[in-house]
């Protein structure tokens, strides 16, 4: 539950400021050749046109499944079987969120070629790319097969032991990267005690957390039992990460200017992975 109301504050947080920004558009779009020297304006212009444009879309779908997981998550706790169809459209309008990423891919891959701009980084598409070549399809097969609940535990389980990875692999990719391209030039000014924490953890943390999800899916398929520990142990990586990055963000002003574009509702899941390997040790 508290995970699924993060994830909506998160969610309503990023549709507010999409919704500020769709009602300057038309001044941005005034502004944008002094801060974007093109060799081919036109097609620049089109390319920020559709990348603000899907991502404005992405940000609103998003919140529609945010909204969707809370349901999901009630719905979860008072044992209703009606929690799967919510959890398929969660994943649906999760996966065309991550979908939604393209334009930002192509504007940023194809503008950093044609124009000279600091709001265009190579780095920038090439994970926005990675994101959904990595996301979309996993998740978007997943909420396909929760059409037909029946297949619960056999075909559903076997594409969630897919989709939990790559999905976890599309974070270490966003965060990570961002890392390298944004936060490490920076860095290497003046280096410290928390930049040595920061680089461990964006490079490290979601890398392992996601490697455990395969052996999660590889366990479950050879012993057709889900392995709770790992489970728990990658669930709490990952909120893990968030923590650490949250906690130099306090001390670190570079690590700080960037954190509105790190998924900061997932600081919520060490809750949930510290809670699930505390209840398993309690069981044993």
């Amino acid at each position: 539950m508290l995970v699924a109301f993060s994830f909506l504050l998160y969610t309503l947080y990023q549709a507010i400021t999409t919704t500020i920004f769709v009602s300057h558009f038309p001044s941005v779009i005034i502004q944008l050749p002094h801060f974007i020297k093109s060799s081919q304006p036109n097609l620049q212009l089109a390319l920020f046109l559709f990348q603000e444009i899907a991502g404005s879309v992405g940000s609103y779908l998003r919140l529609i499944g945010a909204i969707f997981a809370l349901n999901c998550a009630i719905l979860f706790f008072k044992k209703d079987p009606k929690y799967l169809q919510k959890l398929r459209r969660l994943f649906l309008f999760e996966s065309l969120y991550f979908l939604l990423l393209f334009p930002a891919a192509i504007n940023h891959l194809v503008g950093s070629i044609i124009s000279s701009s600091a709001f265009l980084n190579f780095y920038t598409g090439f994970s926005c790319l990675l994101q959904v070549v990595l996301i979309f399809p996993a998740l978007f097969m997943l909420s396909r097969k929760l059409k037909n609940t029946q297949n619960i535990p056999h075909s559903i389980l076997r594409y969630a032991g897919v989709a939990a990875p790559l999905y976890v692999f599309g974070f270490w990719v966003r965060h990570g990267l961002l890392w390298v391209y944004a936060i490490w030039p920076l860095e290497t000014q003046h280096w410290s005690l928390f930049g040595t924490v920061g680089f461990v953890n964006s490079l490290l943390t979601l890398l392992v957390a996601a490697v455990l999800c395969i052996f999660v899916y590889l366990s479950f398929r050879q012993k057709k039992k889900l392995n709770i520990w790992l489970v728990g142990t990658a669930v709490t990586l990952v909120g893990g990460y968030f923590t650490i990055y949250d906690l130099i963000s306090v001390w670190d002003p570079i690590y700080r200017a960037y954190l509105p574009l790190t998924d900061f509702w997932m600081i919520t899941l060490l809750v949930l992975g510290v809670a699930v390997l505390v209840d398993l040790r309690s069981s044993v």
